[in-house]
């Protein structure tokens, strides 16, 4: 950290905008920056600003603005700032955790009022703003990043640097020299009235390309979700306010042909958004009467104001002590890679990212996730999470390739390197990432980070019951034979492997001819969200509901549900099958009609529910007497714990981690895999079915069991643990 290191008082002007502001506090609390306290000024809101507010309090100052007016709502948080620095930031909008760090240093030259740096619009990916240089008539004017705007830091000038809003800092007391903002700017133009009045005053306006800030795009009073202005009226205002505060004093003549320019530009833009169909004939009538309202009031402001900018501007600066922003202490930086992501994927890995990552950052942690696109690429930060949404990596020809790693998923690879390189500058601590598709298997000699590989069911695990993999030799050979060869190679060189089971450890040593040293291995089984809390006590069917959870595929035993279903059926006249999580596709009808039970699919008391929204999905949990998880392999078992987190027992085949998940006569029933393995499900289920009262009892032990081993506070002590542990590893390797 630079040896200069002011107080610094980060201000967010808010109104109407409780779902962003969150994220926006969030943001700032992760700026790696010690030495900052936040000031939040609430305009007249009417949403959920204040309850959002209630959850920081006693670690922000509050402040609040009666009007709907920025530059008053800015000079509010000035006043309220104890900080020698200001900086300010849009309530849609975090910043870079570098962001105040790479623009503190440029101030040991006292005479640097205000230092700014490039903002990324809403993709994430592209630049909202970088260099702009503004003229006297508020004409803006997008220069190279080369372009040196210190030469423009003279009294007088007639082109100056002015900084974006939501990309600003200056210096508490020159703000304070010029009298602080003008509030006749409610709207627009605001920081470039400050800027040009700073350089007016003798001080500089500086550039900082490299202190990024993210910038979402949202509705608010003045704009509609299409970006349609809803008013024109208080930019019309500011507009021509600045043109005759600034620009007619140095030429009346200019100056009415900028006002001018700008009325016709906003009158056509008028016209287009109503042929566009984006608004009305009757909106287009109301901001043509705006924009001229507005240039008339703006106008007559200026000629009531005089033109000396300054003289008639004060801010009275009283603060508080200043309120160090408190921050958890070990606060760790960690990327997670999952190329599938709820809702669009539902599958363990998703899942068990999106809940690990939830929870670590509600535990105070930073935390990016790095996952594929559906399209195009974007970076958000949402919810506390910077979201990297990517799509794998080619030259414009063909998918570059990694030797021993088939081309499609070297492509990916590489891209989540080239990402990871990145998010470096984030300050990462560790990356995670699971073994399936070694999707950050190019970072396991990073020297920079600890790299920890997670343990799900492998290329080898699966090949045995993949029958497109043992019916396409080519295939097999080129990809899967070669990711089991460099899934071999990652495990025996990974920093450290992160195991949701026994089961995993010992099934992986065996697939693939290893020892695996246990120093490397850390234990976190699977937990998940209690499916009971906050909900109804469901009642019980009168029917006695199987719900079979998972893909309609082999593997996920769907063939043995299906089969167990038939005799079960015939023999139980109040049973009901319902199966979720998979589609009737071809496969899946071709797995029926090679058991004979193609007219399943029309019986009265069985559902092929599909694939279900999560709400849904958990409704479906409470609802069942009894889960059916007949998986031929799981490493873990993400399903089971779901039951059990709805109350309900689980049935499952002794195989893979669900032997370790599952405790047979305590909180569900295991069968024994082998050619009886439907005689044995069935027979179970027919048991359970004529006596409710054992079912209850198995549904009472697989509550008990969630409570005490599978909540999701005990995987996030677990996963939290392994993590610190995987930097420990790192940093004595690196000492070594």
């Amino acid at each position: 950290m630079n040896s200069y290191s002011p107080l610094v008082s980060v201000i967010i002007n808010t109104y109407n905008r409780g779902f962003l502001l969150a994220d926006a506090l969030r943001g700032v609390e992760g700026l790696r920056y010690p030495h900052l306290e936040i000031v939040v000024v609430n305009g007249p809101s009417t949403d959920d600003t204040e309850a959002v507010l209630h959850e920081w309090h006693g670690r922000i100052k509050l402040r609040n603005c009666s009007v709907r007016n920025l530059s008053i709502s800015r000079n509010i948080g000035i006043a309220a700032a104890a900080g020698e620095i200001v900086a300010f930031l849009d309530d849609d909008a975090a910043p870079h955790p570098e962001w105040l760090a790479r623009l503190l240093p440029i101030y040991q030259d006292k005479m640097v009022a205000a230092v700014g740096g490039y903002t990324v619009d809403n993709t994430g990916v592209r630049y909202q703003a970088r260099k702009t240089i503004c003229d006297r008539y508020g004409r803006a004017h997008h220069v190279s990043d080369f372009f040196d705007e210190r030469p423009l830091n003279r009294p007088g000038t007639p082109l100056f640097p002015s900084l974006l809003g939501t990309n600003s800092t200056f210096r508490r007391d020159a703000l304070v020299d010029i009298g602080g903002f003008d509030h006749a700017f409610a709207y627009l133009l605001d920081e470039t009235d400050v800027c040009l009045r700073l350089v007016d005053a003798g001080y500089r306006v500086i550039y900082e390309p490299t202190a990024l800030v993210f910038h979402q795009f949202a509705p608010s009073h003045i704009r509609n979700s299409q970006r349609a202005a809803r008013t024109l009226y208080p930019s019309a205002v500011s507009k021509a306010y600045f043109v005759m505060r600034h620009g007619a004093p140095r030429d009346i003549e200019c100056a009415a042909a900028a006002i001018s320019e700008y009325r016709r530009e906003l009158l056509a833009s008028n016209r287009d958004l109503e042929k566009e169909r984006l608004i009305r004939s009757e909106h287009r009538i109301s901001l043509d009467e705006d924009l001229e309202a507005g240039i008339a009031a703006g106008e007559a402001l200026a000629r009531e104001r005089g033109t000396t900018p300054n003289a008639d501007l004060t801010i009275e600066v009283n603060p508080e002590p200043f309120l160090r922003l408190s921050r958890p202490e070990g606060r760790l930086r960690i990327c997670i890679v999952s190329q599938g992501w709820p809702p669009t994927t539902e599958a363990g890995i998703a899942r068990w990212t999106a809940g690990i990552a939830a929870g670590l950052i509600g535990r105070g942690h930073a935390v990016h996730v790095v996952t594929r696109a559906e399209d195009n690429e974007s970076i958000r930060f949402v919810d506390g999470l910077w979201f990297h949404a990517l799509l794998p990596e080619s030259d414009g020809i063909a998918p570059v390739v990694t030797p021993g790693i088939p081309p499609n998923i070297s492509a990916w690879n590489r891209r989540v390197r080239r990402e990871v390189q990145a998010i470096k500058s984030y300050g990462l601590n560790i990356l995670s990432f699971p073994i399936w598709d070694l999707e950050g298997v190019l970072c396991l000699d990073d020297p920079d980070i600890a790299v920890v590989m997670s343990l799900h069911t492998t290329y080898a695990l699966a090949l045995p019951h993949k029958e497109e993999w043992l019916s396409r030799p080519l295939y097999r050979h080129f990809v899967v034979d070669r990711m089991i060869g460099a899934e071999r190679r990652a495990l025996l060189s990974a920093p450290m492997l992160l195991a949701n089971s026994c089961a995993i450890v010992a099934d992986i040593e065996l697939a693939y001819g290893i020892t695996i040293d246990r120093e490397r291995v850390a234990l976190a089984p699977h937990g998940t969200i209690d499916l009971l809390k906050g909900v109804p006590t469901p009642s019980r069917n009168a029917n006695f509901r199987v719900l079979f959870v998972g893909r309609f595929e082999s593997r996920k035993g769907f063939d043995l549900a299906i089969s167990a279903a038939v005799i079960v059926l015939n023999a139980l006249p109040n049973v009901d099958f319902h199966f979720a999580g998979g589609e009737l596709n071809e496969e899946a009808r071709m797995i029926l009609d090679a058991r004979n039970v193609g007219d399943l699919k029309d019986h009265p008391r069985v559902r092929f529910l599909g694939l279900l929204p999560r709400n849904i999905l958990e409704q479906h949990y409470r609802e069942a007497e009894i889960v059916l998880v007949p998986s031929r392999y799981e490493s873990f078992g993400l399903v089971a714990i779901e039951a059990m987190a709805a109350g309900r027992p689980v049935l499952a085949i002794e195989a893979g981690g669900l032997a370790e998940v599952v405790t047979d006569g305590v909180d569900g029933r295991l069968i024994p895999d082998g050619p009886t393995v439907v005689a044995g499900i069935a027979d179970a289920l027919i048991e359970l079915g004529r006596d409710r009262a054992a079912c209850e009892r198995l549904a009472a032990g697989a509550r008990r069991s969630f409570e005490t081993k599978y909540r999701m506070d005990h995987m996030l002590d677990a996963v939290e643990s392994a993590y610190r542990q995987a930097i420990e590893i790192r940093i004595a390797g690196r000492d070594t």
